[in-house]
Order: C-alpha cells, then sequence, then structure tokens
C-alpha cells in the first residue's frame, strides 16, 4: 500500500503533435476546396453534356435520311433545347422534343463562322446538318454556328466554362477540355 500514485507531467503539446495536426488539417482543408469546386462546375459540365447529346443526336437524324434540326433558347431563365425532326414521308407531321438542359445561371455564347457572337436569350438559336454528309448547314447566307461556349453567370473571358467546337465540313461535334480562371 505503500505505492505512490505518480502524476503524469503533462505541460502541453509536443511539436510534432502540433506539426500532425497541422498537416491532418491542410489535407482536410484542400479537399473541402477541391470538392467546392466540383460542385460549382458541375451544372456547366452537365449542360455541355447535354448540349453535346442533342447536337450528335440530330447529327445522327439528319443522316438517316430525315430532316432534323435543333434550337436553342433561354425559357424561364434555363437553357432549353427543342429538336425538330421531320421524316422522309409525303405530308408526315413534324416530331418536337423539348427539354431543359441548363440549370438557372447557366448560359450559352455562339461564335459564327462570319465572326459574329450571340449570347443566348429568347432568340432560337438553329443549328442544322445536311443529310448526305452531315455537314453544318448555314443560314440564308451560308453562315454556320462553329463554337458554343457554356458557363456560370456574366460571361467572361477568364471565367470557368466549357466549349464545344463543331467541325463546319464533318459535322463533327466534339468537347475542348475546360478551361478554369
Amino acid at each position: 500500500m505503500g505505492e505512490r500514485i505518480r502524476k503524469k507531467d503533462n505541460r502541453g503539446m509536443t511539436l510534432v503533435e502540433i506539426i500532425i495536426v497541422l498537416a491532418l488539417m491542410t489535407v482536410i482543408a484542400g479537399m473541402a476546396g477541391y470538392g467546392l469546386s466540383l460542385v460549382s462546375n458541375k451544372p456547366v459540365q452537365e449542360c455541355t453534356k447535354k448540349v453535346e447529346m442533342a447536337l450528335n443526336r440530330n447529327r445522327t437524324n439528319s443522316m438517316g435520311k430525315k430532316e432534323a434540326w435543333v434550337e436553342f433558347f433561354i425559357e424561364n431563365g434555363r437553357v432549353t433545347v427543342l429538336e425538330h425532326t421531320l421524316s422522309g414521308r409525303t405530308g408526315a407531321a413534324p416530331q418536337e422534343t423539348k427539354s431543359v438542359i441548363g440549370d438557372k445561371d447557366v448560359n450559352m455564347r455562339l461564335t459564327y463562322s462570319d465572326g459574329s457572337v450571340a449570347l443566348l436569350d429568347g432568340t432560337h438559336r438553329r443549328i442544322a446538318f445536311a443529310r448526305d454528309s452531315g455537314a453544318l448547314v448555314g443560314n440564308e447566307v451560308g453562315v454556320v454556328c462553329t463554337k458554343i461556349e457554356i458557363f456560370k453567370g456574366a460571361y467572361s473571358s477568364a471565367g470557368y466554362k466549357q466549349t464545344i467546337v463543331l467541325e463546319t465540313l464533318t459535322g463533327k461535334v466534339r468537347i475542348v477540355p475546360a478551361s478554369a480562371p
């Protein structure tokens, strides 16, 4: 019974413990920041994928001996696509499929072969492909859309955006790797 209870001399944390805690906090903060950046760019990425799918589906329909075209416009603050398909049969009624493809605050900017640029608004912007080759079909003066930029908020050349490039002669649709600020 004569044992004495030793008191541990606990004066604080050692330097090694402090370094470990700081390293863990840095890793956690980095992961949280990376996760937040992914969440904020997600609507732009989803809209880009849906635009690409609509364009590729339209090009395929056009080459399947149907007359087809897409129209992009803003409705209720959201990017919307209206897909038109007209079969080659005489007297057949055109089919239209309308779908919302962008969240609020996601927008599109279209660049044309003559160098003009149009920000998507309530005006329907038409893109069509040729039935025989899949090449882009121009308007009355032969102007075609060659690039679509999708972004969130107001357009900024330095801001995050995704770009879809349309090849004029082949009609090929491809997404260019995203640019970040």
